[in-house]
């Protein structure tokens, strides 16, 4: 099949509105133009991504310039400031067809740009990869090596389903509309030194697994601390008037307890309230959003029967452990910071759970390697040990409906080679998780994982070693065979993300604001009515 685009060229039909595009139902499966043996070298493409200068920076640098260099294919790529300003002004560009060839994106993001009849399955493509050759012949008789044929199994499937959940055939069967690209979960950061002193372990204090162990050792930890609120504390358990007194007495620092209260101090700080909301409800058995095959429309699946139950019983458990002051979400302290990591490098909590893109934000103050004070990397709690699910975040890759043959073709290779071959040096670079096995075992990657230095051969700065503590975790860990750990995904929809910040600010509600939770949840699924079956 054509594609939609070549067959109205063809038949003279230049003026077609976008509704009568839409209705003539998606045609983006096309194999017409997919020519596997195209010569691509020379051939120019756009990429826009939402990273920061940061990455951006190491992407366009590094990454996409060894692309470059290798394939002979020149990859322009422009930040939009942000994932939101990505996808508005993707949507934006829709009519006028200048959005980039490939883009990043998230789920929700892709339904829009499906929705809008610009963005192409990958499915023929990988097919037609085998017969991309494997060499070509340069003007001077040099060899040209292409890249290696895709091997779709090499990814890991909780990353592929996100991707194969956004549209389907007349028989059920979900296309791919895009590759995984930089991946992130969540963890549980703890303060290492504490859990590891002498002192706190003789009151019985040890690191949970489960929710119901955050609510037994959060009670623990808060009997033990509170009598030294307002002092230093030092790793003999006895309280200084500074950090400078306790090592002139000859003990460490444990906890820098001199701005802590009642008020401001949680054993567990948990970042992201709608991520809390999302996993535990999978954790404690409930729904939380579902996607119609046939019209892609979107539905939450907590509003009634055994999901409304469970839901209601899980939101009730975490607001029992916000009043018994174990939990806190970043508002529930008394500062604005938009994380609860802050607060925990200020000793007012010494347990979050948090991205592990963050990983970079838990040194500082006085909560440094030099004082002794070290972070540790766990998993985050679970309900019970067949349902220990944890998010799986970050983009995808996509192409979107633009270009000649070739630019198709060179754009697929910078796809293929962005999720594969050079994965792993995006993840060493960046922090985030390699999305295939072969770039998690990559030496680039490896040598990430086992570094004791930075390139310029000065020791791992205490961020750097926390973002290496957490990739080893995903790796020995969440990612190995027998864990137990499934990296979830939601399908995504129009509409999904506008449901994602209701139901954070719902459980943010009953735990910060300890509103009624029947009533708070009742009033948000209201809300959500167009989202309801």
């Amino acid at each position: 099949m054509k594609s939609k685009k070549l067959n109205m060229l063809a038949g003279g039909l230049l003026l077609v509105s976008a509704t009568a595009l839409a209705s003539c139902g998606p045609s983006k499966g096309y194999t017409g133009d997919v020519d596997p043996t195209i010569d691509t070298r020379g051939v120019e493409i756009e990429f826009w991504s939402g990273f920061g200068s940061a990455i951006s920076n190491q992407l366009s640098d590094l990454v996409l310039k060894g692309f470059s260099d290798k394939y002979q294919i020149n990859v322009k790529h422009t930040s939009k400031g942000g994932y939101d300003g990505l996808q508005k002004a993707i949507n934006l560009s829709a009519s006028s067809v200048t959005y980039p060839n490939i883009a990043v994106g998230y789920p929700d993001h892709f339904a829009s740009y499906i929705d809008s009849d610009i963005q192409l399955r990958l499915d023929s493509f990988i097919q037609s990869d085998a017969s991309i050759p494997e060499s070509r012949t340069n003007e001077d008789g040099t060899v040209f090596q292409e890249a290696a044929k895709i091997d779709m199994s090499d990814f890991y499937e909780s990353y592929m389903t996100e991707n194969r959940t956004l549209e389907y055939d007349d028989d059920g069967n979900p296309y791919t509309l895009g590759l995984p690209f930089n991946k992130s979960t969540e963890v549980l950061v703890y303060n290492k030194t504490f859990f590891e002193n002498d002192w706190v372990k003789a009151a019985g204090i040890t690191l949970p697994e489960t929710w119901e162990e955050v609510e037994t050792q959060g009670k623990k930890i808060i009997d033990l601390v509170t009598p030294h609120f307002g002092k230093v504390l030092g790793a003999d358990g006895k309280d200084y008037d500074s950090l400078a007194k306790a090592k002139q007495a000859g003990t460490t620092l444990l906890m820098d307890l001199s701005t802590a209260t009642a008020n401001n101090f949680f054993p567990l700080g948990y970042d992201s309230s709608a991520n809390l909301f999302i996993t535990g409800l999978r954790q404690w058995g409930a729904t939380y959003t579902t996607i119609d095959q046939v019209t892609r429309h979107g539905y939450i699946g907590f509003d009634s029967g055994d999901s409304y139950t469970i839901a209601t019983e899980f939101l009730t458990y975490m607001q029992k452990l916000a009043n018994e002051h174990v939990l806190a979400l970043p508002t529930s302290f008394e500062g604005t910071a938009l994380y609860c990591s802050s607060y925990f490098t200020n000793f007012q909590s010494v347990m979050n759970v948090g991205s592990t893109a963050g990983l970079s934000h838990y040194s500082a103050g006085s909560f440094t390697s030099a004082n002794g004070i070290y972070a540790g990397v766990s998993h985050i709690p679970y309900k019970s040990a067949d349902k220990k699910y944890v998010i799986s975040q970050g983009t995808n890759l996509c192409m979107l409906d633009k270009g000649s043959e070739a630019e198709r073709e060179a754009s697929w290779k910078a796809v293929k080679y962005l999720a594969t071959e050079g994965n792993g040096l995006f993840a060493s670079l960046t922090g985030y998780y390699p999305v295939c096995r072969s770039a998690a075992n990559s030496e680039v990657y490896q040598t990430f994982l086992t570094a004791t230095t930075d390139k310029d051969g000065n020791p791992l700065s205490d961020n750097d070693l926390n973002m290496q503590k957490a990739a080893k975790y995903n790796t020995e860990s969440y990612d190995a065979d027998g864990s137990g750990w499934v990296k979830y995904t939601d399908p995504g929809f129009n509409g999904s993300s506008s449901i994602r910040e209701d139901v954070g600010n719902l459980i943010s509600e009953i735990i910060v604001s300890k509103t009624a939770v029947k009533d708070t949840l009742d009033k948000y699924i209201a809300g959500l009515e167009d989202y309801r079956k």
